[in-house]
């Protein structure tokens, strides 16, 4: 009797053979594909997209930009989706990684962490969380990331992709994550020196982390995000777990979205709803000094805050905002809020309160737009007793206030919302009068949404 040849996968039906290479990892699929020509063109060459479909969204979010209203729009290709995102663990695995390899992996992971951020934002969960999760567990990434002088290349972007990792690192008893958490401690000076120099809070940079064409200058962001974040390490009992999340997700709750919190339906920033915000500054005394004399080797001089005896101030604030039309604002004028031309996410105005440890209670309004890069740019103003005494700006906008409401206005603030609209990593930026004259204070600040019931534990400590 002559034996029949035992059947293989490839006298399935090629919609099958897919569909059982779909829960296998990708890593494996390519080692498939090596096996016989009909296996890579069973993989390399499909006649639609399924596969690559079916691993991409099995393994990671689907992309920020599909979804996201104000993304440009174009056809997808899930191979390049899914090759772009393995190869940043080629660089990190198996490196050396060229200049234009490690750029490009920056680069991705930038996207992959913005795609987690809205994923989240939108459901509460997101699997490209894992992922990172393993990418920073099991590589020298932040290590290294750590390690490279400022002045190599793309300084903007390894700032970037520095502050949307900073929470990130954590001190355990691996020597990898201690020799991480020294670097990071060992930037604090610099950055305390760079946040703080008033030549840094200018009209040519919008009064806050901007460049002077406009674009956001990540350095300074970077710089703003290791100041707040290393004085929340520092503070006393359950304070120092009260933070933003990082990209890998919360500490002990889930992030607020749309199924923990109904939002209106044109409320594409998540305005709605309860907020925290950290606020630091330094006694005026000292941020004159650090500026003006020849202390430490001054002025400016990182060395000034070696000084057992310098304080920084941290202010812990509670914020409740809600949408409003344009018409109810009582200071910003309305041709502010026209210059946004995206018609998609028109400029959103809200009201609210805040509330501080100190019992002081203020009335705020403000408005959020998207700027052409697609970040969310905010301005927040707090009334006391029916005067402004501050107002936060997210990617600033100067505004031109009736002459009658231009005393009333004291501080100001301009930042970036990092990770995306609706990230849950919040909103970082730098405070400062609205004078801005040349000794005005300045202070960073950090402001982040958090689920309506969240405990009110508000703290002010030096």
């Amino acid at each position: 009797m002559t034996g029949l040849s035992p059947p293989t996968i490839f006298s399935f039906p090629v919609e099958l053979t897919q569909h059982i290479l779909s829960y296998c990892h990708p890593w494996d699929v390519a080692v498939f594909s090596r096996t016989c020509r009909a296996a890579f063109v069973l993989v390399y060459q499909p006649v639609d997209q399924y596969l690559w479909r079916q691993l991409h969204a099995t393994h990671f979010d689907r992309p920020r930009w599909i979804s996201d209203p104000f993304a440009k729009k174009e056809k997808i290709i899930w191979r390049d989706e899914l090759t772009n995102r393995l190869k940043i663990e080629i660089s990190l695995f198996h490196g050396p990684p060229t200049l234009m390899e490690q750029k490009h992996a920056f680069d991705m992971l930038i996207t992959i962490i913005e795609d987690s951020s809205w994923a989240i934002s939108q459901t509460g969960s997101s699997l490209n969380v894992a992922w990172l999760r393993t990418i920073l567990n099991d590589s020298l990434l932040l290590t290294n990331l750590y390690s490279i002088p400022d002045s190599e290349d793309y300084p903007l972007l390894y700032a970037r992709i520095r502050a949307y990792l900073a929470l990130t690192v954590e001190y355990d008893s691996s020597k990898r994550d201690k020799r991480t958490l020294e670097l990071l401690l060992g930037r604090r000076d610099k950055s305390r020196a760079y946040v703080y120099d008033l030549r840094n809070c200018k009209a040519e940079n919008k009064w806050g982390p901007f460049m002077s064409d406009g674009g956001v200058n990540w350095v300074h962001v970077e710089h703003i995000i290791n100041v707040v974040s290393l004085n929340i390490r520092e503070l006393p009992g359950s304070w120092a777990l009260t933070k933003p999340p990082s990209c890998l997700g919360p500490l002990n709750a889930s992030f607020p979205t749309h199924a923990t919190r109904p939002t209106a339906a044109d409320d594409w920033a998540g305005v709605e709803g309860t907020w925290r915000r950290y606020v630091c500054f330094m006694d005026y005394r000292d941020l004159f000094a650090f500026n003006f004399t020849d202390l430490a080797d001054g002025p400016r001089h990182p060395k000034f805050f070696k000084d057992p005896r310098f304080r920084e101030a941290t202010r812990l604030i509670e914020v409740k905002l809600q949408l409003i039309p344009f018409g109810k604002l009582r200071f910003h004028r309305l041709p502010e809020l026209t210059s946004s031309k995206n018609v998609q996410c028109p400029p959103l105005c809200f009201t609210g309160s805040s509330k501080a440890v100190n019992g002081n209670e203020a009335a705020v309004e403000g408005f959020v737009m998207i700027g052409k890069d697609g970040i969310a740019r905010w301005q927040l103003t707090s009334i006391y007793d029916g005067h402004a005494q501050w107002r936060l700006v997210v990617i600033f906008l100067l505004v031109a206030l009736p002459n009658s409401l231009k005393n009333m206005v004291v501080y100001s603030s301009c930042g970036v919302q990092i990770g995306g609209v609706k990230s849950p990593m919040g909103v970082v930026g730098i405070w400062t009068t609205t004078h801005h004259d040349q000794d005005d204070p300045v202070g960073p600040f950090w402001l982040w949404k958090v689920d309506d019931n969240s405990p009110t534990h508000l703290m002010e400590f030096t």
